[in-house]
């Protein structure tokens, strides 16, 4: 099915401190799955990362016409965002949470120092003409650039994205009700990119998993449909460059042991098998033979992975 889209080139202000942030926001039409929003994030900018990285257009040449709304943007220091990448990430969380925030109040800001009000005007008037807006829209009594209301978001981090993706609670956006692919995921670097919040990161992706273990769980025994329980998928290559499958491995057993023991807590205790059930529902691995941190000519595997796990989808033609 052909799916009309509409793409957006804009400067969009951090929340942290009205720094302009490079972002690229693509809207498709009819055929999309309604609702459903990715955002990608990208890896650390001083080693090269930013938005146009091969695992990112991949993914996007594969998920952007099935979704409702996808936002690929700059992180503070690079590409042409303003700012300074941090020693911690915190700065680049509040970055990434100025994206979701967008998202949540269906409104894109556009950045008051790189677009005029007649720019604002000119994209608004675009996206009437094409069917991206309502066509008794008042363009002139819009602040911002109206976008569809999302129900269901894709976190999809690669590498210091994903740590940054990691750090986002779904409860904190209950109505975008998101869930993580975490692509090599950097759990042996983590002192190199977040220096003394290291643990801070672990413990943060640790509690996403057990709440949402524990939340499916009570759903299993009470037969019960929770409103939405955010589930995780590890995309890892088997000759990561910083860290070896050997140490994914161990720290899966680790957080899958977690979630376990979390749910063995609770009063009255979560029979065992319903326990291996909710962990396996909301902890997904796929390892991906011989393949580096890189993933050069390799990405249509992490496409491949992502685009048949995440649940939205699997109710499109």
């Amino acid at each position: 099915m052909l799916v009309e889209t509409f793409e957006v080139s804009c400067f969009v202000p951090s929340r942290l401190d009205g720094r302009a942030l490079e972002a690229v926001v693509g809207l498709a039409g009819r055929g999309a799955q309604a609702g459903a929003a990715v955002v990608y994030i990208h890896p650390y900018p001083p080693l090269g990362g930013q938005l146009r990285n091969n695992v990112a257009l991949e993914l996007a040449a594969r998920l952007d016409r099935r979704v409702t709304v996808s936002v690929t943007f700059n992180l503070r220091g690079a590409g042409r965002s303003e700012g300074r990448t941090s020693w911690t990430g915190a700065s680049e969380q509040e970055d990434l949470r100025s994206i979701l925030d967008m998202l949540a109040a269906a409104r894109l800001p556009l950045h008051p120092r790189f677009h005029s009000s007649a720019d604002c005007k000119s994209l608004l008037a675009q996206m009437r003409a094409r069917g991206f807006l309502l066509p008794d829209a008042n363009i002139d009594q819009l602040d911002a650039v109206p976008l569809p209301q999302v129900t269901h978001t894709l976190l999809c981090g690669y590498s210091y994205g994903a740590m940054l993706a990691a750090s986002v609670a779904s409860a904190d956006y209950p109505q975008l009700k998101i869930d993580y692919a975490l692509v090599s995921y950097p759990c042996s670097v983590l002192w190199a990119l977040a220096l003394q919040r290291r643990g801070w990161y672990l413990q943060r992706l640790a509690a996403t998993v057990c709440d949402a273990a524990v939340a499916y769980a009570v759903a299993l025994a009470t037969n019960s449909v929770p409103a939405h329980v955010p589930r995780m998928l590890f995309v890892a290559g088997t000759a990561d460059n910083f860290t070896s499958i050997a140490a994914y491995d161990r720290w899966w057993i680790q957080l899958h042991a977690k979630a376990i023991q979390t749910l063995q807590t609770l009063q009255p205790p979560v029979a065992s098998d319903v326990a291996d059930r909710a962990v396996s529902h909301v902890l997904a691995i796929a390892r991906i033979t011989n393949a580096d941190h890189g993933w050069l000519r390799r990405e249509s595997e992490v496409a491949d992975a992502v685009v048949s796990w995440w649940t939205p989808l699997q109710s499109m033609p």
